[in-house]
């Protein structure tokens, strides 16, 4: 997808964050954590990594947006535009059918249920709007930082790369959703609720 506003990036991340709280909605504690197998992540663990992505990636913008405007890199643009069409879709075809290996500063604990991660993932999507006039007003294409895995991303390209990567962990939740086992967990655990309510009942 190409971007050729800063506004379109918004658009874009808020546009996956929807689909993210909606497939989220209404999970249950055994649900969240179900883990399909030894080493795969659970529901509540993908959001926590989630919310750890977000929160470093609102330190690493407010960094760049300092630097720039030290520098007095204003966009001479009207304010909004960015001074080329630009995308990630190199990224993201690149990373289709790879598997990555989190660095242990972003790898889940395990220790946060779901709606906190989520509470988290709110307040970090509230500190990158609050960004969003600075970002309107400097080149950002000028700035760049390094990407572990696809190397240098100007600040236009990390502010949506945050949608791509969670884009493809909430694809990772829906086909976990979709799993044999997680219908069995879910079935089970609407019987031990139905079994509850009975013996309450007499």
């Amino acid at each position: 997808m190409a971007f050729n506003s800063v506004a379109e990036i918004f658009d874009s991340i808020d546009e996956t964050r929807l689909r993210l709280d909606q497939t989220l909605s209404g999970i249950d504690d055994r649900q969240q954590n179900f883990r399909p197998t030894p080493e795969a992540w659970t529901i509540a663990e993908i959001a926590e990594h989630l919310s750890i992505i977000e929160h470093q990636l609102v330190q690493l913008t407010t960094m760049m947006l300092r630097k720039a405007e030290a520098a007095g890199m204003l966009r001479a643009a009207e304010a909004g535009e960015t001074p080329e069409h630009f995308s990630i879709d190199r990224f993201v075809e690149q990373s289709k059918g790879e598997k990555y290996i989190a660095p242990e500063n972003v790898r889940p604990r395990g220790e946060l249920p779901l709606a906190e991660s989520l509470a988290r993932l709110r307040n970090s999507r509230a500190s990158l709007r609050e960004l969003r006039p600075r970002l309107e007003q400097i080149d950002g294409a000028s700035l760049q930082y390094p990407h572990p895995a696809f190397g240098p991303l100007n600040l236009y390209q990390w502010l949506a790369f945050v949608g791509a990567h969670e884009d493809r962990h909430l694809r990772q939740i829906q086909k976990l959703m979709q799993s044999t086992q997680y219908e069995k967990s879910s079935a089970s655990d609407a019987a031990e609720s139905l079994s509850a309510r009975l013996d309450i009942e007499n």
